[in-house]
């Protein structure tokens, strides 16, 4: 789900101050300090494996929506029902963030005993990089298949090409590896390109749009009439976004340790394959963040100026000290 691609020539920022940051900054707009350290926690999780479009970039949007009540910064996260493997979650209004964390542990903890679990949420704000939702399953040794509804509602009420009408849901998809190895694992919007870089391939061809619709097709219709047979109240406009998930546990087909030892098999195999053009290496989903995630640890995360500045300028409007210039 990388739409801004990393600049590694960009300066580097410590992960440490941005989470401060983030923290203070949430705590400001609203949030209790559990849920502005866990936030901030997911922020610069995402900033750490490189997901830029989607990490502290987005933390003015957020307090924003908080300050104009459009989110709620105090909701209360809770089940609505719950039935044999399925456990649905009202997000209050809340950031996405919140109940797409809750939801998938409530997910893995019934899989544990079921061996799958359908977890639906409705009434929640922007649920960020998806694939933090999906490691949450993953780190338990299980397989997670995640779908969003898009921040937006969906803009059927003029017309348009469809696949600009079906907006971008994000989706992710995460399978569990050996220890000390990164699961593999799809976090993307479902948009092939931007609307206008849309338009000139299928001038030469609709074949790749046609493929990134059945992506869109398949997240919309995966959540938005799940949604709406929700009799949770709306209660904050800016609340529009929704999730449904599904997570397995391997070991109720069979050795778990089978399992994994495939993926280290595929992935071995996959490393021996020729690049894509215009890269040198094969790799599984999944491995560039890790390897972000190791590097950008130790050396700071690169950041462009346009992203520094709008958090620093969020920092004058709360109050909020930009840590990382004592870093530097």
């Amino acid at each position: 789900m990388a739409i801004i691609p990393v600049d590694y020539t960009n300066p580097r920022y410590g992960a440490k101050a941005l989470r401060r940051f983030a923290q203070e900054a949430l705590r400001k707009a609203g949030l209790s300090e559990a849920h502005g350290k866990e936030m901030a926690d997911y922020l610069t999780a995402t900033d750490l494996r490189g997901v830029l479009s989607h990490g502290t970039r987005q933390l003015p949007g957020y307090v924003r929506s908080f300050q104009s009540g459009r989110c709620n910064p105090r909701p209360n996260i809770r089940i609505y029902r719950e039935a044999g493997a399925v456990v649905q979650w009202d997000g209050d209004g809340g950031m996405g963030h919140l109940v797409s964390a809750r939801a998938i542990r409530s997910a893995v903890s019934r899989a544990r005993s079921a061996g799958i679990c359908l977890v639906t949420a409705t009434h929640c704000g922007h649920t960020g990089s998806v694939g933090n939702w999906t490691r949450i399953a993953t780190g338990a040794g299980m397989i997670c298949l995640y779908y969003s509804t898009p921040m937006s509602p969906l803009p059927f009420d003029r017309p348009q090409p469809v696949a600009e009408a079906l907006n971008n849901p994000p989706v992710s998809f995460g399978f569990p590896s050996a220890e000390g190895e990164p699961p593999v694992l799809i976090d993307m919007g479902t948009h092939l390109e931007l609307p206008d870089v849309m338009q000139k391939v299928a001038e030469i061809s609709v074949l790749p749009l046609i493929k990134g619709l059945a992506y869109q097709v398949t997240s919309v219709m995966m959540t938005w009439p799940v949604d709406v047979q929700s009799p949770v109240e709306r209660r904050f406009p800016g609340a529009t976004s929704s999730l449904t998930a599904v997570v397995l546990d391997p070991a109720f087909i069979g050795d778990p340790s089978d399992y994994t030892r495939t993926v280290a098999d595929l992935r071995q195999k996959v490393h021996a394959m020729e690049p894509l053009p215009g890269l040198d290496r094969a790799l599984l989903p999944g491995e560039t963040e890790a390897e972000r995630e190791a590097d950008f640890g130790v050396r700071g995360i690169p950041l462009d100026d346009a992203h520094i500045q709008s958090l620093r300028e969020l920092g004058d409007d709360l109050g909020v000290p930009c840590y990382w210039e004592s870093d530097r």
